[in-house]
């Protein structure tokens, strides 16, 4: 995880975002303030967001396995 990763949560939002190089992964903001890490399952988090990175964690991992050999495909 890159330090530029992590929930931000401006005045104006309704929902904390997962910010990645100062884009939400719902595609509907943009953030430049501090991000915080964990925090994961908090109900103010957007839920698009936590489904996207549910994704792309599960990708990360299946890559690691595959690159370990644990998984062939």
């Amino acid at each position: 995880m890159s330090e530029k990763e992590g929930w931000g949560f401006a005045s104006n939002w309704r929902k904390a975002h997962y910010i990645i190089n100062g884009r939400s992964l719902c595609g509907k903001w943009m953030f430049l303030g501090e991000l915080e890490q964990g925090n994961d399952d908090s109900l103010d988090n957007c839920t698009a967001c936590k489904k996207a990175l549910q994704k792309r964690r599960a990708k990360a991992k299946l890559a690691e396995l595959k690159e370990k050999g644990k998984i062939e495909f």
